[in-house]
């Protein structure tokens, strides 16, 4: 297929068009855009962790995940032809998905064993892996911990003072939580 002259004009256009947009946002801006994600991401980390780790415990059973629920909407696309993956070729994505996972699992585990003798580690605990279980209407409801309620609860225990508030508990969360992702993602988060 050939490429008329229009058309090369309006990939240059849009190329200039990017480069100038790219080049109107600071270094800095861009520095403190890549460290909040960096944080932003921890955090989903770790509110997901539990169930990732549950999700990588039994290989076997991930993997047979596969077998029990075919789809026949998986396609791939490549030039100018639409296919279906055959049954060796799901198996290997499958495979690869696991190891991912678990080496994730493994990342993280690693990170939080950096951080689990400091200070508010506690906090970190409660506030990601712990769940409050309440009764409402005769079923079990798992809700996440409050920073009112964890500072409750840790107040004058564990080295904390009597008069441990939320602001004080956001702190050492946000603290820990910035350390993590300096173990996850190295310099970008700081």
């Amino acid at each position: 297929m050939a490429v008329t002259k229009e058309i090369k004009e309006t990939i240059a256009v849009t190329i200039d068009e990017v480069f100038r947009k790219m080049n109107s946002i600071s270094w800095l801006e861009r520095q403190k855009a890549m460290k909040d994600e960096a944080f932003k991401n921890t955090e989903k980390i770790l509110y997901c962790y539990n169930i990732l780790k549950e999700h990588v415990a039994d290989e076997k059973e991930y993997i047979g995940m596969m077998q029990k629920s075919k789809s026949c909407s998986v396609v791939r696309y490549s030039k100018n032809k639409v296919e279906k993956p055959d049954e060796d070729q799901l198996l290997e994505d499958r495979i690869a998905s696991y190891n991912r996972s678990k080496s994730d699992v493994e990342r993280i585990e690693k990170a939080l064993e950096k951080i689990k003798e400091k200070k508010g580690f506690e906090v970190i605990d409660m506030r990601y892996f712990q769940k409050k279980k309440m009764k409402e209407g005769g079923k079990t409801i798992e809700e996440t911990y409050t920073y009112e309620q964890i500072a409750e609860t840790l107040a004058g225990q564990q080295g904390y003072n009597e008069n441990l508030n939320e602001k004080t508990v956001r702190n050492y969360k946000n603290s820990l939580v910035r350390d993590m992702a300096v173990f996850l993602f190295g310099s970008d988060a700081i």
